[in-house]
C-alpha cells in the first residue's frame, strides 16, 4: 500500500526536478552554442580573400612599356613585390620579373601572351632603371635591361647579375649571367664572371649583343689602365691569392709590400681590431682580410686574405715581438701562429 508523500518527500522531488530540467536546458544551450561557433568558423573558411586576408597577393607595378609599330598591342615589364620606396626594387622572400602582352580596344586590354623572365627566392632584385634598350637586330625589334639579384641574409656574399634579352613579338628571351661579390676594386661593382649559356650558343648575334650589353654595365667589374697590372695595390687580394694558392703547402706565407694605405682602401674598422706593437700594426677585418703596417719600414702588406659567410672571424694576440696567434670565432680550429718575420715578401720594397 503505497503512502501519501510528506511535505519534506515532496519538496526533495521538486528539487530533484529542477536539477533535472536545468541540465537538460543547459545541454540544449551548450549544443547550439556549438553549432553557431562551428557555423561562424565554417562562414570565416570559405569568406573571399581579400588584400586584407591574404598573404598570396602581390604588390605588382608596371616597370617598363611600350607599343607595337601599328600602336595596336602593348608589351609591359612588371615586377612583383615591389618596393614602397622604389618601384625598381623587389623586397619580397619570394619576386618575379614577368613581360606580358595585351591586345589593345577601345574599352580595354586583353592579355594573350605572358612569359616570367626571372623567378628567386630570398634575394632582393634590383632593376637598373637606365639600363633599358631598345634595339633591332637582324631586323627584329629586342629590348634589353639588367638587374641584380642580392642576398637577403648577411651570410651569402654572392650576386647575381642578369642581363635579360626579350624579343618584343614572340616575348622569346635569352639571359646572360654574371656571378661575383662586392669587391674593394670599386665602388658599386660586382667582381666575378659570366656564366657559360649553351642557349647563346646556338645564336651569336644575341650572344655578341648580350655580352656587348653587359660589359658596358656600371655593376660587372672592368679593370682599366694600372687596374690591368696584378701589383696595382687595389689586386692585392688577387695577388695574395695567386702568390699563396700555388703552393697551399707552404709553412710560410707570401705578400707583397704597399706604399698605399691598405687600411684605409680596406674599409673601415673598429678600435678592438687592431692590434699592434713597437714594430707592427695589424688590422683584421670581420670575417674578412687581415692587414699589416711595417712601422719602421713604414709599408703596408696582407698577412691572410679571406671571407666568409661565418666562422672566419678573428682576433690577433701578439704572443711575441715578431710573433702573432690568430684564434678563429666558434673555435672552429686551433689558433694559428704566424711570425711575421718569416713572412716571404715578393718586393722588399715597392
Amino acid at each position: 500500500m503505497l503512502r501519501p508523500k510528506t511535505k519534506n518527500q515532496l519538496k526533495a522531488i521538486k528539487n530533484q526536478l529542477a536539477v533535472f530540467f536545468l541540465s537538460i536546458i543547459t545541454l540544449y544551450s551548450c549544443n547550439n552554442d556549438k553549432k553557431k561557433s562551428d557555423h561562424e568558423i565554417n562562414k570565416k573558411d570559405v569568406q573571399p580573400k581579400t588584400k586584407e586576408n591574404s598573404k598570396e597577393i602581390k604588390k605588382t607595378t608596371t616597370l617598363f612599356s611600350f607599343n607595337n609599330q601599328d600602336n595596336t598591342e602593348i608589351t609591359e615589364l612588371s615586377g612583383s613585390e615591389v618596393s614602397d620606396n622604389d618601384k625598381f626594387l623587389l623586397v619580397g622572400d619570394s619576386n618575379s620579373i614577368s613581360v606580358s602582352k595585351f591586345k589593345k580596344n577601345k574599352e580595354s586590354q586583353k592579355l594573350i601572351q605572358k612569359e616570367i623572365l626571372l623567378s628567386d627566392e630570398f634575394y632582393y632584385i634590383n632593376i637598373d632603371k637606365n639600363s633599358f634598350l631598345r634595339k633591332k637586330i637582324d631586323g627584329v625589334d629586342y629590348f634589353l635591361f639588367a638587374v641584380m639579384e642580392s642576398p637577403q641574409g648577411n651570410g651569402d656574399p654572392e650576386y647575381i647579375l642578369s642581363f635579360i634579352m626579350v624579343n618584343t613579338v614572340t616575348l622569346k628571351f635569352y639571359t646572360l649571367k654574371y656571378v661575383g661579390e662586392v669587391t674593394l676594386r670599386c665602388e658599386e661593382c660586382i667582381d666575378g664572371g659570366f656564366l657559360k649559356n649553351e642557349a647563346l650558343e646556338s645564336n651569336l648575334a644575341i650572344k655578341k649583343e648580350l655580352y656587348l650589353f653587359a660589359n658596358q654595365n656600371k655593376w660587372v667589374y672592368n679593370p682599366t689602365g694600372e687596374e690591368k697590372d696584378i701589383n696595382y695595390y687595389k689586386n692585392y687580394e688577387q695577388k695574395w691569392h695567386l702568390d699563396n694558392n700555388a703552393n697551399k703547402n707552404s709553412d710560410f706565407i707570401k705578400s707583397t709590400y704597399y706604399k698605399e694605405n691598405l687600411f684605409q682602401f680596406s674599409g673601415l674598422y673598429d678600435k678592438d681590431q687592431v692590434t699592434e706593437n713597437n714594430d707592427f700594426k695589424i688590422v683584421t677585418y670581420f670575417r674578412h682580410n687581415v692587414i699589416g703596417y711595417d712601422k719602421n719600414k713604414k709599408l703596408y702588406f696582407p698577412i691572410i686574405v679571406e671571407s666568409c659567410s661565418s666562422g672566419c672571424n678573428k682576433t690577433i694576440e701578439f704572443i711575441s715581438k715578431d710573433e702573432i696567434e690568430v684564434s678563429y670565432e666558434m673555435n672552429i680550429q686551433k689558433p694559428d701562429t704566424i711570425n711575421l718575420s718569416k713572412i716571404k715578401f715578393k718586393n722588399n720594397q715597392p
